[in-house]
């Protein structure tokens, strides 16, 4: 169904009724007749809608609430001076976001791990010694008791270590390397002097 509107205007604007809504006709017959600058206001207008996006219909997303505790994790800046493997780095993350704030401690399982960050659970677990040698983690065994009484053994109980600590220890690993590096130097150059002297003589 289509009406007249704004009779006798040089520009006819008809509208016309799809489903529910009123759709208006643009008036403009060329590039030339448009606006140089849109706003809600001139949108509105060519759209035959009201200018305020609730009463036109449409709806903006707001940043979703979350709760500062449950739904985020921190991460320690220091754990990129640490020179950890992508795959480590990853599965650090994901113990972090699961331990508890108050013991930081978790339990998930390689199984678990794995799904979650899309590896095999060999894999997790070569990572998982990565990071126990880099003092970031303390792994404890656990035993579950099935229905029948039996014991079995669980999944590991992970304690996220103080990142100070695995910083500690990276400090002074490098510091045993620089020692070494100029300890072969101090032999190299020891070794270059008796030489020449052997030539000399």
């Amino acid at each position: 169904m289509r009406e007249s509107a704004h009779k006798g205007r040089g520009k006819t604007d008809s509208t016309e009724r799809v489903g529910k809504y009123n759709m208006k006709e643009s008036s403009y017959k060329s590039y030339d007749e448009l606006p140089l600058f849109l706003n809600a206001a001139t949108v509105a207008k060519v759209l035959g809608v009201s200018a305020h996006p609730r009463r036109c219909g449409l709806k903006y997303k707001q940043w979703p609430k979350r709760d500062p505790i449950k739904n985020y994790f921190q991460l320690p800046n220091e754990i990129f001076l640490l020179g950890l493997s992508p795959g480590a780095l990853v599965v650090y993350s994901y113990l972090l976001c699961c331990e508890n704030r108050n013991t930081y401690q978790c339990w998930p399982s390689y199984r678990t791990i794995g799904r979650a960050v899309k590896m095999s659970a060999n894999t997790v677990r070569k990572y998982v010694c990565e990071l126990e040698e880099c003092q970031l983690i303390s792994t404890e065994s656990t035993t579950v008791t099935t229905r029948d009484g039996l014991k079995r053994n669980g999944s590991l109980l992970y304690t996220i270590r103080p990142i100070q600590l695995a910083l500690d220890q990276f400090y002074e690993q490098q510091l045993a390397q620089m020692d070494a590096v100029a300890e072969r130097q101090r032999v190299a150059q020891v070794l270059a002097l008796r030489s020449d002297k052997c030539d000399s003589a």
